[in-house]
């Protein structure tokens, strides 16, 4: 069985070997994320869904990062939980050639695209923030392509967009969002959630880097 101490101090453990999503991650910037808490009779499950610009990768990219004692396969950034739901081509000028989300074209006019090369100097980050903005849902990954990921028994507790994230100086253990997920998982109870006044999962959070 896990407690809430246990809970903490596995997620600790994590966040420091960076099995945990970090946000601040000078590689990846994380545009949008999700957080899913899944638990059995013995164990439970993080799962950090998250839409990320990835410019040495496929640029646009989806994530599924997963952390706890029901995790199959490796603790967070897994090479096979990585997928590309959407494409955005640019010309040397940086102008818009095409922009495909779930194989189907999207009319980059439709987009308000605000780049601010003082905090992120490619234009496909702020390319892909735009697209967050009205095609989140298209862009994480799907149910179906996360379920994957969910062992048989585990149960679904609670999904949220916002909460405060760890950082180096804030462990999870000391941030307000993870303690009471710890609760979550424990007790089976969703209720005990209570949303953070201060949520920093907000790219403008961790830019510039």
């Amino acid at each position: 069985m896990f407690n809430r101490d246990s809970i903490l101090s596995f997620l600790d453990n994590a966040f420091q070997r960076i099995d945990m999503p970090c946000f601040g991650n000078m590689n990846i910037d994380y545009v949008s994320s999700r957080l899913s808490t899944y638990r059995s009779s013995d164990q439970w499950l993080l799962l950090f869904n998250s839409v990320v610009w990835w410019p040495a990768g496929q640029g646009l990219t989806a994530t599924v990062e997963v952390v706890g004692t029901g995790v199959v396969g490796r603790q967070g950034f897994d090479n096979d939980r990585f997928l590309v739901p959407g494409c955005i081509q640019l010309d040397d000028d940086q102008n818009i050639l095409s922009i495909v989300i779930r194989g189907e074209d999207t009319n980059p006019t439709s987009l308000v695209i605000q780049p601010n090369y003082d905090v992120q100097p490619e234009y496909g980050f702020w390319v892909s923030v735009a697209l967050a903005e009205t095609y989140k849902e298209s862009l994480l990954a799907s149910q179906a392509e996360i379920q994957q990921f969910i062992p048989p028994g585990f149960q679904h507790l609670l999904t949220i967009d916002e909460w405060d994230h760890p950082t180096w100086d804030m462990p999870p253990s000391r941030t307000v969002a993870f303690p009471r997920i710890a609760n979550v998982l424990v007790t089976s109870d969703p209720s005990l959630w209570i949303p953070v006044e201060a949520p920093n999962t907000h790219w403008s959070h961790w830019l510039p880097k």
